[in-house]
């Protein structure tokens, strides 16, 4: 006779034999079951963090850093709610993570049981897919049934286009009572991947390269890929091509503008040096003057590159959809390049970068200390090979002020660009790598997402700089806001937080800087290996933020 919950044994089983290597598990009763099934199978690879809506980021980062799926578990009811902006999260990044959620038996529900909500398919518009095991096994067809329908979850994750999937668990009392042995005969399953089939460089994409004169590509928010800068740099070096990107497309390449926000804050593009033709790959871009830019004009062909699950058209140029990963189409552009017509495209957008970094050069030296100073220092004592996560509002927008560094990995949840998980996020990576992992901070996003640090293993090689320029400063940096009347507290949102001791009570090193002096002797000893996390506190004049700012980003001729 099967044991009532032999499905849940196996459903660890599974979940090992799949490669799983992380589950984060939150604390709870209804999931009890999940948890010494769990615990019992993975041992130390099961960790525990308390926090819901950070252990979901904590996942997604662990997930992003480490390129595979993880495991999440939580309870029934509100619990299962704090998960929903990681998950949508990592929809948009196409992070692949597995939510498990424990829930009431299905004749409870709306019965005014503890803890009980509606959970299936509560995730609907923000997972690739969801998944509701039954709660009784009626036979051993039914419980094959459930090894297929767990099976088939995992490898959603992961399969053709990465993302969150659900699964759903009603479970029955008692929730206590020792559990099975794993099913003898499951068997591992076969992930099946689609390839993609069909001409990754569709004919009319080749006529419109080969008659194009000024050409644009764009590779927005993405992983590091390896294959792609060698194809990128070989398709750049055409002078009819000038390639874009930012800190976080984490593509280094010669001869890129790395941070056109700059480049069109000083210059105005000649009309005649518009693109002729557009190519979009990856994820989001930051720069905002950049998409109102080519918003703003008419681009006779432009091509959305990247296996999507949906239309995608950022720039508004009704642009034509290929459904392919972005490695694959430019290695395989890179084998139809031939020398095209004469065009002084790509020198005149590389000429206006370079004259714009000189002007943000010069600006630079005249500034006193504030926000974009002390990124300046912290850019340039970056050791190399850090791992830096970004936060986000004014500080993603700040460190696109800079060039981006090949020695460094740029991460950042820019798939809906919250706050709520910055921190959270950055924790998962440094436990996902032995690299240091730096994540840099303004003081609302670190106070919004301090129980990232209710963890009792917190990384060593984490390290957590917080520019605290007292609220939310991005509120000051951008036009409109910084008129209105009610600017204070509501967008603001100002706090009477002490960093130093939030610092302390979750046993961080703890550092300070109110000036470049300070911000410079501390620098040296922050980044050093160390046996503990440690914060750095930078404190900046607010009144001066915004001044600085708006010196820096003035168009002037």
């Amino acid at each position: 006779m099967l044991h009532p919950k032999q499905h849940i044994t196996d459903l660890a089983e599974i979940c090992y034999r799949k490669g799983i290597e992380h589950i984060v598990i939150s604390p709870g009763s209804r999931n009890a079951p999940l948890i010494a099934a769990f615990v019992k199978r993975f041992g130390d690879q099961c960790i525990s963090l308390v926090d819901e809506r950070s252990a979901g980021y904590f996942s997604l980062g662990l997930a992003r850093a480490g390129r595979k799926p993880v495991v999440m578990i939580s309870t029934s009811g509100t619990a299962v709610l704090n998960y929903a902006p990681a998950l949508a999260e990592a929809y948009y990044q196409h992070i692949p993570l597995l939510a498990i959620t424990a829930d009431r038996p299905p004749e409870l529900i709306d019965q005014q049981d503890n803890q009980t909500i509606r959970q299936e398919n509560v995730y609907r518009n923000f997972i690739k897919r969801s998944y509701q095991l039954p709660t009784e096994i009626g036979s051993r067809e039914s419980l094959q049934r459930i090894h297929t329908t767990i099976l088939e979850a995992i490898a959603q994750t992961r399969l053709t286009i990465p993302g969150p999937v659900h699964l759903n668990v009603p479970l029955q009392e008692p929730l206590y009572d020792p559990l099975p042995e794993a099913s003898n005969d499951l068997a591992p399953g076969q992930d099946n991947i689609p390839k993609y089939k069909g001409p990754e460089i569709p004919d009319e994409f080749r006529s419109h390269w080969n008659e194009a004169t000024q050409i644009m590509i764009i590779h927005g928010h993405s992983w590091p890929e390896l294959s792609l800068p060698p194809a990128l740099g070989r398709i750049a070096d055409d002078p009819r091509v000038v390639l874009v990107t930012e800190n976080i497309s984490n593509v280094s390449v010669p001869g890129t503008i790395s941070n056109p926000e700059m480049l069109l804050a000083h210059r105005e593009i000649d009309p005649e040096m518009a693109p002729d033709l557009l190519i979009y790959s990856a994820g989001q871009v930051v720069s905002k003057r950049l998409k109102n830019y080519l918003r703003g004009i008419t681009i006779p062909y432009s091509w959305r590159i990247g296996a999507d699950e949906y239309p995608i058209d950022t720039f508004m140029q009704k642009n034509r959809i290929n459904r392919v990963a972005a490695e694959v189409f430019y290695q395989k552009l890179v084998y139809m390049l031939r020398q095209g017509p004469y065009s002084d495209f790509k020198n005149y957008w590389l000429g206006a970068s370079e004259a714009s970094q000189a002007k943000s050069e010069e600006i630079l030296k005249q500034l006193p200390f504030c926000d974009i100073k002390a990124f300046e220092q912290i850019f340039k004592a970056l050791p190399p090979g850090v791992i830096l996560e970004l936060g986000n509002s004014s500080i993603i927008r700040y460190s696109q002020i800079f060039r981006s560094r090949d020695d460094t990995t740029y991460f950042s949840n820019r798939g809906v660009s919250g706050i709520d998980g910055c921190l959270s996020a950055a924790v998962g990576t440094a436990f996902a790598s032995d690299r240091l992992t730096l994540s840099v901070l303004g003081d609302l996003s670190f106070v919004y997402d301090s129980n990232a640090l209710w963890n009792e293993r917190l990384p060593h090689n984490l390290r957590i700089i917080v520019i605290n320029n007292h609220g939310g400063d991005i509120f000051n940096l951008i036009k409109g806001p910084d008129k209105q009347a009610f600017i204070q507290p509501f967008l603001m949102a100002h706090h009477p937080v002490s960093i130093q001791k939030l610092a302390e009570a979750f046993n961080l090193n703890y550092f300070c800087s109110r000036n470049p002096e300070e911000l410079g002797e501390q620098l040296n000893w922050f980044f050093k290996p160390g046996k503990q996390a440690a914060l750095l506190e930078i404190i900046t004049p607010q009144e001066q933020n915004a001044i600085s700012y708006r010196m820096l980003v003035e168009r002037s001729q």
